[in-house]
């Protein structure tokens, strides 16, 4: 008996030590499925509460920003209390907090010089990860982001020395190290910030930050430019689940900010212009955004706004939007997310839920883009009926009336047979139409963007 007791044990300690890797390796599995929705909080800039920050449609919060001195040494922060608030609510509603450690400037002067210079000691340096570490203790933070612009060439080495020893030492406090880095113009080509950056920088986050903004005045952050971004740190070696593409809550050059520009009239909300004085305001609206937000669902591992704070808390809210759009695509498969199709008409989104049971769009074998016919034609004014027995669906709206036969490539406008380059299906009880033929019919304008699969449906 006591020697079958020890064959027992064994067996069970064998399987306990051969189950630890499987058990972390889900873990970590399950880890890289998270999309991440981050909201930079910039401290000392803005004016609005703590409590209107929503953290529970974040995943992470990053506080902006701690300042490094070029003894190695920290500014102490002028709102302690704050950030306190902010991990306090965050850890609430289940958001992890980091702090940015840097920006492009302080009281006016460049950070570049004083990163370059601390880095470049390794006394100095190394002052500098003691006191980071010390401060992400005492907030709780979940982790650093090193937000060095930029290094170049000639100090790449020193940076690389700073990302690699911060990584190490918060790894050991179980703590995570993430970077604010360039975009890029190309898949292979872009400013020298980008290109400098070694794998070994590279390795030492866990994710990435892109700043896919600010290329201008007039255009400062377009979708291209987020699109070849993610291609340009795919190309370098990072996994997408690591990608994070950041995107504006301000305008160029007026540097109004998305919140004030909606409450000066609530369509500037769908647009990426608006004719402010004394100067004009291009940035990113709703749609934009959410484009931008499709192809990081599709292609990269999540979206970051900055900054958070310059959202509204209202129906214009871009993390609302985000969080509305993350929530409806979670079940989708890989295959169902690369061919999930948002349709906005006349700058409003038409959200189709499978979880309603009214059909959601979808591409077909044709390649064209098929919706569930009653929401947009609803939307548009039209009436609907349906001849079960012919299976012929008729719309009509003032004097135009649309006859769509199923499974004909032919509608039929005011009696006249106009043919389509696909035919209207039932499919799960559900009509869906070729949406391009019909509405066009009705005199809208039809736009595909297809990088984000987005439909855009305009009368205007």
């Amino acid at each position: 008996m006591k020697k079958l007791a020890y064959i027992l044990i064994a067996t069970i300690i064998l399987v306990s030590l051969y189950s630890i890797p499987v058990f972390a390796e889900q873990g970590k599995t399950e880890q890289t499925r998270e999309f991440k929705v981050i909201g930079y909080y910039s401290g000392d800039l803005f004016d609005e509460p703590v409590g209107n920050l929503q953290t529970d449609k974040l995943t992470h919060v990053i506080y902006a920003f701690l300042i490094p001195k070029s003894d190695g040494t920290l500014v102490e922060l002028s709102k302690p209390e704050q950030l306190r608030s902010i991990v306090k609510q965050s850890k609430r509603d289940g958001a992890k907090v980091f702090v940015a450690v840097g920006g492009w400037s302080y009281e006016g002067k460049p950070l570049q010089p004083v990163f370059e210079q601390v880095a470049a000691s390794d006394d100095t340096r190394k002052l500098l990860i003691e006191n980071i570490c010390a401060f992400a203790e005492e907030y709780n933070l979940d982790g650093v982001e090193l937000d060095w612009e930029h290094p170049n060439k000639n100090t790449i080495a020193d940076y690389e020395k700073l990302a690699v020893e911060l990584s190490a030492a918060l790894k050991l406090m179980g703590k995570e190290t993430t970077a604010a880095l360039n975009g890029a113009w190309s898949s292979t080509a872009g400013p020298e910030p980008s290109m400098v950056l070694t794998d070994e920088c590279l390795k030492s986050f866990s994710f990435i930050n892109v700043m896919a903004y600010d290329t201008n005045n007039t255009d400062h952050s377009p979708i291209w430019f987020s699109g070849t971004s993610i291609d340009y740190w795919l190309n370098r070696g990072v996994p997408a689940e690591e990608i994070v593409i950041g995107m504006p809550l301000y305008a160029r050059p007026s540097w109004k900010q998305y919140r004030h520009l909606v409450a000066e009239n609530p369509e500037y909300a769908f647009v990426d212009y608006a004719p402010t004085v004394p100067m004009e305001s291009y940035y990113n609206g709703m749609n934009t955004l959410r484009e931008k937000t499709v192809i990081a669902l599709s292609r990269a591992g999540g979206v970051m706004l900055f900054d958070v704070n310059e959202d509204t808390n209202d129906e214009y809210s871009i993390v609302s939007m985000i969080d509305s759009l993350v929530k409806r695509t979670a079940n989708l498969s890989k295959e169902e997310l690369s061919r999930y199709v948002t349709v906005i008409l006349n700058q409003r989104e038409l959200e189709f839920i499978k979880e309603d049971g009214y059909g959601v769009p979808f591409i077909n074998a044709d390649s064209r883009t098929m919706v569930p016919l009653r929401k947009p034609l609803e939307a548009i004014g039209a009436s609907l009926s349906y001849d079960s027995k012919n299976r012929i669906v008729t719309a009509s709206k003032d004097s135009t009336t649309v006859t769509i036969p199923i499974g004909e490539n032919v509608i039929y406008v005011n009696g006249i047979k106009v043919e389509t380059d696909t035919e209207a299906i039932i499919k799960e009880d559900r009509t869906y139409i070729p949406l391009r033929a019909v509405l066009e019919a009705f005199g809208y304008k039809f736009d595909w963007h297809g990088s984000s699969r987005t439909v855009i449906i305009s009368n205007n």
